[in-house]
């Protein structure tokens, strides 16, 4: 790899990681349009449903595509995100207290030229009126695609660290 090579993947890096940090800060202040003004038309935005298996169990896998929480496109994504914003969400009024930490950003090379694979955990302290807290925590493998000059997330495989979800609705994005 030569100089000018090195020197555009630190850069790129450093975008990308820059990007999930500034894609949380949109998250926990709602700013929902914004957000999704960071991801590509063809995005795939999915959380799978995860099984917990003893080491020793050799019974086949479940199939992949067994099934899924949410398993959104942009459209369902927009949605999600007018529901949101409609003022009807009951638990969403008054407005939790949302803040998202993400770390352990890995950075690799896709198959294709102006795509990279990125991986990352991130935690979610969500606090309602009644002083009932949850943290959801999960891993993310995504795929950032650059596209006029800028990253924005395609695809986002989020797989949450609890064998039952935590929590009585999510309305959270990860």
């Amino acid at each position: 790899m030569d100089m000018n090579q090195e020197l555009q993947e630190l850069l790129d890096g450093r975008a990308l990681e820059q990007s999930l940090y500034r894609e949380a800060r949109l998250l926990d202040a709602e700013r929902y349009t914004e957000w999704l003004d960071q991801t590509t038309e063809d995005i795939i935005y999915r959380m799978a449903l995860s099984s917990r298996r003893f080491r020793k169990d050799r019974s086949a896998p479940l199939s992949q595509g067994a099934g899924y929480i949410f398993n959104d496109t942009r459209e369902r994504l927009a949605l999600r995100i007018n529901r949101l914003q409609s003022g009807y969400v009951w638990a969403e009024d008054p407005p939790n207290f949302v803040r998202r930490v993400v770390s352990n950003v890995a950075i690799e090379d896709s198959s294709q030229q102006l795509e990279k694979t990125v991986y990352s955990v991130i935690v979610i302290h969500r606090s309602r009126i009644d002083s009932e807290r949850r943290f959801l925590i999960a891993g993310r493998q995504d795929l950032w695609r650059k596209v006029d000059g800028e990253w924005r997330l395609a695809k986002r495989e989020i797989t949450l660290d609890h064998s039952t979800v935590p929590d009585t609705n999510l309305n959270v994005f990860f």
